[in-house]
């Protein structure tokens, strides 16, 4: 085992080879170019040979890189997938599920007493990532995800439709009450999501839809995933557009109130995301009648290509 190089740089150089160069391996890593850089480096030490030659800012692998990529890549697939397997056979008797930390909040831990009620014995963890490449696929039972339903190699169901209404909480509707479209822009103040990859409704979405008129909208505050935005909404701090289906338990307590009863939806969703088996299983299924609708089958769902 002293023949080995260490593993970190191990994961770095095959990240690099697979990913075509340093700045994509930095980012699947979650670190620094530097990072990547000083590993590559220890590697070339331990091996004694040059793994890649700089072109300007390219770094184009060697022959040599080539070769010993190709050697150790099965070694490293056959370990990904051997501790998946132990993984797996861990969790048998609990489930594990991952989703945003809006939907985890406010409309997942409700639904999963259910499962709890049903099975005392089941042991639930729940995990939460703002962004998708952050929740692995592969190391949890199921996920509930934000899409068109399209994620290959899995299945998924929808849960729920991408409907959105502002709304507030009682003394700042009261204060909003009877503005018009454009007050609320202007006046606010706007809770607004921060999205850099523009996959939800935003406040300029709405403007556009129900006052283009409006040029200039309330800058207010910026959050950084909708269990804040909608969390402040409640604490009075502004108003948020909430998801039909997160806060109607919350619009139906008064806790919120929404400021204009017209929705605005789009064709994409939030879904029940599994493998392909995971709905076979009594815990699957369990898990997939405490969540979905009434009188919705698993015949429903749709597979990844």
């Amino acid at each position: 085992m002293n023949d080995l190089p260490p593993m970190k740089s191990i994961r770095v150089f095959e990240a690099c080879i697979r990913l075509g160069n340093f700045t994509r391996a930095a980012r699947e890593l979650n670190v620094g170019q530097p990072a990547i850089s000083h590993q590559i480096h220890s590697l070339e030490q331990d091996l004694g040979i040059k793994l890649f030659e700089r072109r300007g800012s390219i770094a184009i692998p060697t022959a040599e890189a080539m070769t010993y990529y190709r050697t150790i890549a099965s070694s490293l697939a056959d370990m990904a997938k051997a501790s998946v397997a132990i993984r797996k056979k861990a969790r048998e008797r609990g489930l594990t599920l991952a989703t945003y930390p809006g939907i985890a909040m406010f409309w997942l831990l409700p639904r999963l007493s259910r499962v709890r009620q049903l099975n005392r014995e089941l042991a639930i963890r729940v995990t939460t990532a703002e962004r998708d490449r952050d929740i692995p696929l592969d190391e949890v039972d199921c996920a509930i995800l934000f899409g068109d339903g399209e994620w290959p190699g899995y299945r998924s169901h929808l849960l729920f439709r991408e409907v959105v209404v502002p709304v507030a909480a009682p003394a700042v509707a009261a204060r909003l009450e009877g503005a018009s479209r454009a007050d609320i822009l202007t006046k606010g103040p706007l809770i607004h999501l921060e999205d850099h990859e523009q996959r939800w409704f935003s406040w300029s979405d709405w403007r556009n839809r129900r006052s283009p008129e409006t040029r200039d909208i309330d800058s207010g505050i910026t959050v950084t995933n909708h269990g804040i935005a909608i969390h402040q909404a409640l604490m009075g701090h502004g108003v948020a557009l909430g998801w039909k289906g997160v806060i109607d338990e919350m619009t139906e307590n008064r806790l919120l109130l929404v400021l204009d009863p017209e929705p605005m939806a789009s064709e994409r969703g939030y879904y029940l995301v599994t493998s392909e088996d995971f709905l076979d299983t009594r815990i699957g299924m369990l898990v997939f009648q405490s969540l979905c609708r009434d009188g919705d089958t698993p015949s429903g769902a749709r597979n990844g290509s």
